[in-house]
C-alpha cells in the first residue's frame, strides 16, 4: 500500500490513543506508519536486492515487536517513563495496521520472516486504492475541523475502512469463484482473482497451466458478491508481446461475456548456466508470483532472455518488472535490465 494510506492509517489510530502530548503521539505514529517501508531505499542502490528483500523482515511480525520495543524504548528515553504504555500501543497498532495493509495487496508479504521466505497474500486491495485512502484521511484530519469529535471520526473512519476491506474481499471471492470456473482446465496448477485500480468490482483473472497462461478482465456487477451467472460466453485470442512489453488491451466486461488472452508459457531451463546467471533467474523467479517467458532467442553472442511478471497486469500498461538477460555461450551472464520499457537499470 502506499505511503499516504499507511500514514493516514497511523494517524488516525493514534487519535484513539491517549498520549501525553498529542503533535508527539502523532508524530510517533506517522513514524511508526513509515518504518517499515525503510526497505525501499534499496530500489535506489541494487534493484535486484530490492525485489529480493523489499516486503521482508521489516514487515515480519518479528520487525513488530522489535521495533515497538526499540520505539517505545527511545520515546521512554527521550520524554520520560509517561511515554513507555503509550508507545506500545502506538507501535504495535500501527505496525499491525502497516502489515494488514500490505497483506491486502497482490504484492505479497513475508511476515514470518526471519524463519520463512514464503510470501502472504489477501489479493483483495490494488496498491493504490483512493477510496480506501480518503476514509482514512477523514479520521485522521478531520479534527481538524471538528476537534471536539476527534476520536468519534477515528472510530468511524476505521470502521468503515474495515468494512470497505470485508466489501472487497467478498468480490475477490466471487471473482476468484468465476476464474476457477472458467479457466480452469486440466492441466492448470493455479488461478488467481488479483485487484485492479480504481473499482473494488475490476478483477484480473489469471490461470497458469505448464503450457500456457490464460487471462481475462471483468467488472462484477454491483451485488456481484451475492450472485453467480449461469452461463458465461468466452471468446479466446492469443497475445504475442513485442520488443517493449505491454498487457493486453483487454477491457472490463461482465461476467456473461468475457475476452480471454493465451499466452504461451515456454519453460526456461535452470540449469547449464554459470553461477552468477542461476542466481539472477534463481532471484528473479522466487519474486515474480506469475513468470513469463516472453522471448527467447539465440544470438551470435549467445542466448537472450526476456521475462516478466503477469501478477502486474494493468490493460494496456506496460510491465513494471520486466527481466532482460544476455547470457554466453558457455552460460555466463553477459549483461542484465530489470525494470519496464521506459526505465531500465540495474
Amino acid at each position: 500500500m502506499d505511503p499516504v494510506t499507511h500514514v493516514a492509517a497511523g494517524i488516525t489510530i493514534v487519535r484513539l490513543i491517549p498520549t501525553p502530548v498529542r503533535k508527539w503521539g502523532i508524530l510517533a505514529g506517522v513514524a511508526f506508519a513509515l518504518l517499515p517501508d525503510v526497505d525501499f531505499l534499496l530500489a535506489f542502490v541494487d534493484r535486484l536486492a530490492f525485489i529480493r528483500h523489499h516486503r521482508g523482515f521489516t514487515h515480519s511480525l518479528a520487525a513488530l515487536g522489535l521495533f515497538t520495543f526499540l520505539g517505545a524504548w527511545i520515546g521512554r528515553r527521550l520524554g520520560g517513563a509517561r511515554w513507555f504504555r503509550p508507545l506500545i500501543l502506538i507501535g504495535l497498532s500501527v505496525l499491525g495496521s502497516h502489515l494488514l495493509l500490505d497483506l491486502a495487496t497482490s504484492y505479497g508479504t513475508r511476515i514470518l520472516t526471519p524463519f520463512s521466505r514464503e510470501k502472504f497474500t489477501l489479493d483483495w486491495l490494488f496498491i493504490i486504492d483512493p477510496y480506501l485512502t480518503l476514509i482514512l484521511l477523514v479520521g485522521a484530519f478531520g479534527a481538524v475541523l471538528f476537534p471536539a469529535r476527534e476520536r468519534r471520526l477515528a472510530a468511524l473512519s476505521l470502521a468503515l475502512a474495515g468494512v470497505y476491506m470485508v466489501l472487497c474481499g467478498l468480490y475477490h471471492h466471487q471473482a476468484l469463484a468465476l476464474g476457477r470456473r472458467i479457466l480452469t482446465g486440466p492441466e492448470t496448477v493455479s488461478v488467481a482473482a488479483l485487484p485492479q485500480p480504481f473499482s473494488c468490482r475490476r478483477w484480473h483473472l489469471l490461470a497458469v497451466a505448464p503450457a500456457e497462461v490464460r487471462q481475462t478482465m471483468v467488472q462484477l456487477p454491483l451485488w456481484g458478491f451475492l450472485t453467480s451467472p449461469e452461463r458465461v460466453e468466452i471468446t479466446e485470442q492469443i497475445w504475442k508481446p513485442g520488443a517493449n512489453p505491454h498487457a493486453p488491451p483487454l477491457p472490463y466486461q461482465p461476467p456473461l461475456h468475457l475476452l480471454v488472452h493465451k499466452w504461451s508459457a515456454p519453460a526456461l531451463p535452470l540449469r547449464g548456466h554459470a553461477p552468477e546467471t542461476e542466481r539472477l533467474l534463481h532471484t528473479f523467479l522466487e519474486f515474480a508470483r506469475f513468470p513469463l517467458l516472453t522471448d527467447w532467442q539465440f544470438r551470435q553472442d549467445g542466448l537472450f532472455v526476456r521475462m516478466l511478471d503477469l501478477r502486474f497486469t494493468v490493460p494496456g500498461r506496460a510491465f513494471p518488472y520486466v527481466l532482460e538477460l544476455s547470457v554466453a555461450k558457455d552460460g555466463r551472464l553477459l549483461d542484465w535490465r530489470l525494470g519496464h520499457p521506459g526505465f531500465r537499470g540495474k
